[in-house]
């Protein structure tokens, strides 16, 4: 999913989703009969107006029905976009950033993080992880979507047996698209959930969500704002960090104050957040295969915290 630089994104760089443009709600919304001719540029992204900026309401974000905006499954678009899949996934799997994103996968930094959201189970063993995609985007039509739910999918393969189940959703998916990841063996998640998904220590979560909305991922953390529910996720997405330095850096301008106002818990959780990028330098051949776009600026998130913070007090 796409972050809107001036006002939601910390970085006012890459769009990567040129098919979209962001919503208030904090996901992205398509008009697939304009999108084919849209400039792939950000200019023509909608911003939300200060007087919006300012009176921002977290409580509207309430879980409702989805169902995809085309709901015809076309088979024929279905088996072309699955081969294209493929054809990504291998070439992500034979690429110098994969090999360093496993080398740092399997490091003790991100391995121990992923053992310690798990809590044991009765008897013997851990409980699995619950593997969950946000904001993946259109898969059909650009290709930084295409590299993240490859990118995913390898995850989910390399961590096996770990993993229990792996849900995806985007209200940008068709039902074409929606057919093709569930030929991956994704579920679609049928609701709106805007990043309202609970944790508990017998489902620990690893969030998925590459350059999605800073309210987004504000939305998860509010709906588990207590330290034996963060202990209990992991969310790969946005620099935490850099939301908070571009806040240092904007001042007072409407961006900034956009992320203050729906992003407190984001900002928050950085004073507790370990961050660990997933990519430390991307290099001209990752550049060339669109990986920079798909991929930069993010990072692994874990959230050791202490029951008795005083953070929590914070209303964010």
């Amino acid at each position: 999913m796409s972050a809107s630089p001036a006002v939601l994104s910390p970085n006012p760089n890459p769009n990567p989703n040129p098919s979209s443009k962001p919503d208030h709600d904090g996901w992205t919304i398509v008009d697939r009969s304009r999108r084919r001719n849209r400039s792939r540029s950000t200019s023509g992204d909608r911003r939300l107006s200060q007087s919006q900026t300012l009176t921002f309401d977290p409580s509207s974000l309430v879980p409702t029905p989805w169902t995809p905006m085309d709901p015809i499954v076309d088979f024929f678009r279905s088996a072309s976009i699955l081969r294209k899949i493929h054809s990504t996934i291998d070439r992500l799997e034979k690429s110098k950033f994969y090999k360093r994103f496993i080398s740092r996968l399997n490091d003790s930094e991100i391995r121990n993080g992923l053992v310690k959201i798990r809590v044991p189970v009765s008897g013997s063993g851990l409980h699995p992880i619950r593997l969950v995609a946000y904001g993946i985007g259109s898969i059909e039509l650009y290709p930084a979507p295409q590299l993240q739910l490859a990118l995913v999918t390898l995850l989910r393969r390399q961590l096996g047996a770990d993993v229990a189940s792996a849900e995806i959703f985007d209200p940008v998916l068709s039902a074409t698209e929606c057919h093709v990841v569930e030929q991956l063996g994704f579920k679609v998640v049928t609701t709106n959930e805007h990043g309202c998904r609970k944790v508990t220590p017998e489902m620990p979560t690893l969030f998925f969500m590459p350059h999605c909305e800073a309210v987004l991922y504000n939305s998860l953390l509010r709906t588990n704002w207590q330290p034996s529910n963060l202990r209990r996720m992991v969310v790969i997405g946005n620099s935490f960090r850099e939301y908070v330095r571009y806040v240092s850096e904007a001042g007072n301008c409407v961006g900034s104050v956009k992320i203050e106002k729906v992003a407190g818990c984001v900002l928050e959780s950085t004073k507790f957040a370990r961050e660990v990028e997933v990519e430390l330098e991307l290099g001209r051949e990752e550049t060339d295969l669109g990986l920079f776009q798909a991929f930069h600026d993010t990072c692994w998130h874990f959230f050791d915290v202490n029951d008795d913070s005083d953070l929590f007090k914070v209303n964010c």
